[in-house]
């Protein structure tokens, strides 16, 4: 395996990200639902939301079933057997609301969002609305179901999970431990995952519809975070906490993902150039991840991977493309006793081998094997639960292929690569106030040093890569 020289260059200025977390934070939310079912507030099991603290991952692995029992009410019915029912007292709904302000650079929308309509800038208001059903259904189940409505798109469902949960203590003579373990079913794959290093849970948390940053290549378990794609899985998984005071963690996830029933919608991995089909049969999905927790540290690294073959039409017959994700990830994570500061730094690198020889016995013809790396470097604080932001760099690059990127691709001309490349980099800048742990306010600002290959008249027709530069203002209101 050969590493590019950008993905070096990335490793070398995680130092610089870190040390630049130390002057931008971002923000400490949760759903509300969860703070009213365990009486806790936001800041005990976020740092930011959806970052997590030990804690918050510990009550995603019980299953989101932890709560304060003073709020709940315990019936029986007596029918032959003992029947027991534990019903909150506070209907588990919250509500998310999102308003954004966004400038571009070079006046190009955002392509997905506007059908490639030329603008300065655009204003969403609401950018979406989120329901939430979450909280504990029994005393071994619960859910985080997610709704959410955007102007471009209407209602549709968002990465979504309901799961059981159990644990049991083990005594050794080495120290007790304790073995978490449930099942779930979800709609994205990484969305069971607890950290933040992962596609459906990295940072930014949030951009707006119109950003460039939302039309640059992603991989196959990219686009599908999130449930844009019509993905939906079952699967489990263990973690074993171990050691003096269990500070060791290993995380174990398997999952098997195919495409929603009646549901034969692209996936845009081809970057809008050509609608795939569902997923043939499954895809399988690995997660192993290890974590070492200290009173005031705890670091995480891991690696995932993902195997899809994928229909080339909507019909779900005859040849399949196949989608190959692996990746390696890490987080490191300072916290104070009394979480008025946190510093959380994530580190990930996902690579796609793509191989698209059966498509190309239709009109589409791009290269028999592709590449596609993601990786990216960020770091965020927070202070005194008020201020906060972040600063992270990513780079994307992969094989040329003029298919795929070119002219031919048919997308509005600023999303063309003159040179047939996915190459993009740059840096994203993100600054926090928190009116309130659910009211928070961030000017967000992201810089392309390329943009499809070049970063100067990337697409033939004049346009540089800084013309994509985006600077937003971004609203979330929690309830």
């Amino acid at each position: 395996m050969t590493f590019s020289p950008r993905l070096l260059r990335l490793l070398v200025l995680v130092s610089l990200a870190a040390a630049a977390g130390a002057f931008w934070a971002p923000r400490a939310r949760a759903v509300p639902s969860f703070a009213r079912q365990t009486g806790w507030s936001c800041a005990v099991c976020h740092t930011i939301y959806p970052q997590l603290t030990p804690i918050g991952r510990l009550f995603k692995l019980e299953g989101y079933t932890t709560a304060n029992y003073g709020a709940l009410q315990e019936l029986r019915q007596h029918i032959r057997r003992v029947a027991p029912l534990a019903i909150s007292r506070v209907t588990p709904l919250s509500v998310f609301i999102q308003a954004s302000d966004t400038y571009i650079a070079g006046g190009e929308l955002n392509q997905f969002g506007s059908g490639g309509a030329t603008q300065q800038a655009a204003v969403e208001f609401p950018e979406q609305v989120s329901l939430f059903y979450a909280g504990r259904i029994s005393s071994h189940i619960g859910t985080f179901y997610h709704l959410t409505y955007t102007h471009t798109g209407g209602f549709g469902q968002d990465d979504s999970d309901v799961r059981w949960a159990n644990h049991v203590h083990i005594v050794s003579p080495d120290g007790n431990s304790t073995l978490l373990y449930g099942a779930d079913i979800n709609n994205t794959p990484t969305e069971p995952d607890v950290w933040n290093s992962v596609p459906d849970w990295d940072w930014p948390f949030e951009s707006s519809n119109y950003s460039p940053l939302r039309d640059i290549p992603l991989t196959f378990i990219q686009q599908s975070a999130g449930a844009s794609e019509p993905l939906v899985g079952l699967g489990g998984y263990t973690a074993y906490l171990f050691g003096q005071e269990e500070n060791h963690w290993l995380y174990i996830e398997t999952d098997l993902y195919r495409s929603g029933v009646g549901i034969g919608a692209g996936t845009n991995t081809t970057f809008g150039a050509f609608g795939l089909g569902p997923t043939h049969n499954v895809a399988p999905y690995l997660r192993l991840a290890y974590e070492e927790n200290y009173p005031h540290w705890n670091w995480e690294i891991g690696t995932l991977g993902m195997d899809t073959h994928v229909y080339t039409t909507a019909a779900a017959s005859g040849p399949t493309d196949r989608f190959l994700d692996y990746g390696l990830d890490t987080q490191v994570q300072y916290l104070t006793f009394d979480n008025s500061f946190s510093f959380t730094a994530h580190a990930s690198w996902i690579r796609e081998i793509e191989d698209w020889y059966p498509v190309r016995s239709l009109s589409f013809d791009p290269n028999p094997v592709d590449t596609l790396n993601y990786a990216d470097i960020n770091g965020q604080v927070l202070w005194r639960h008020r201020y906060g932001g972040g600063l992270g760099f990513f780079d994307v690059w992969g094989t040329a292929d003029p298919t795929l990127y070119g002219t031919d691709t048919g997308n509005p001309s600023a999303l063309v690569s003159a040179s047939g490349s996915p190459n993009t980099d740059g840096l994203t800048i993100e600054m926090d106030y928190l009116a309130a742990q659910n009211a928070e306010f961030s000017l967000q600002y992201s810089r392309f040093f390329r943009y499809l290959g070049a970063a100067n008249d990337y697409n033939g027709l004049g346009r540089n890569a800084s013309q994509n530069n985006v600077v937003s203002l971004l609203m979330w209101l929690a309830f």
